[in-house]
């Protein structure tokens, strides 16, 4: 049950930017914020989050002194622009452009950036770009700047294998023979083997210098990963590498058994406060810039 003061603590509120009217959800605590905390969505998804997980870390992150924004990037939930047009730069832009309205609305504030799926790429790439950014939670980021062959391999194979134990399912030829079932979407996810448009990448974020970005980013980094995810052991050799590289400790928690969006409430709710309590840390410790 949420409380009416959590409620009441609740704004959603409107901002532009390129010519976009952007949707946001401010969450704002009862006393002074110790840090300001920006979640980003995935390429499929809006401000809610995988099954409403943004929704209650943000409403716990305000009760633990954090200010915490979500918001839909354009093309996405009920934010304005052509959903054809989006891409991971301009979900950048989008990112950074969030970061300097909390800013207008709750002064300068020490940040933190968590992003899920595609909204962790976003992270990694706006993270060393963004004022004041210092911490960065990423939850089943997929490899930036990396040959994904590998992963998209794994993606393709869990898919086809879903695929298969449904069709020997009764229940899946019932709803074939009523005619219930979607055989467009079925094909089409067997010819994509599960990736959306944003995995696959668009001219535009091949330009980016993701490597860069991630040795340039001067804080900390967080990586959630479910250990049944099939694409989990290739992100993770890609990262740790990556950490080596810029000198950064190698920090990462594996949810048992959990798949990519943590679809279960044990496995929400171990992410979430793994989140919080990394970020407490942060928040609770001396503030002397970056790292």
């Amino acid at each position: 049950m949420v409380s009416a003061e959590t409620l009441r603590a609740e704004e959603r509120f409107f901002f532009s930017h390129e010519d976009c009217r952007l949707v946001g959800m401010l969450h704002r605590p009862s006393s002074p914020p110790r840090a300001g905390v920006i979640l980003l969505h995935g390429w499929a998804g809006y401000r809610a989050g995988p099954h409403q997980m943004f929704i209650k870390l943000a409403r716990r992150a305000a009760a633990a002194g954090l200010t915490c924004l979500r918001f839909d990037f354009r093309g996405r939930g009920d934010s304005e622009g052509d959903p054809a047009a989006a891409s991971l730069s301009t979900m950048i832009s989008d990112a950074l452009h969030a970061a300097e309205v909390l800013a207008e609305r709750c002064g300068a504030l020490p940040l933190a950036l968590v992003g899920d799926c595609s909204g962790s790429e976003v992270a990694l790439g706006a993270g060393p770009l963004m004022p004041g950014c210092e911490r960065l939670v990423l939850w089943s980021a997929p490899p930036v700047g990396a040959e994904r062959q590998q992963m998209h391999q794994a993606k393709r194979r869990n898919v086809l294998m879903q695929y298969l134990r449904k069709a020997l399912q009764p229940q899946t030829w019932r709803r074939l023979l009523q005619r219930e079932l979607r055989l467009d979407m079925v094909g089409k996810a067997l010819r994509s083997g599960g990736l959306g448009a944003g995995e696959l990448g668009q001219d535009s974020d091949r330009e980016i210098d993701w490597r860069r970005r991630f040795l340039d980013f001067p804080g900390h980094i967080l990586f959630i990963y479910g250990s049944n995810d099939p694409a989990t052991p290739a992100c993770l050799e890609h990262y740790e590498y990556l950490s080596q590289q810029a000198g950064r400790p190698w920090e990462v928690h594996l949810v048992e058994g959990a798949n990519h969006a943590f679809y279960s409430l044990a496995w929400e709710r171990e992410v979430i406060d793994r989140t919080l309590h990394w970020l407490g840390e942060w928040a609770d410790g001396p503030r002397s810039g970056h790292g």
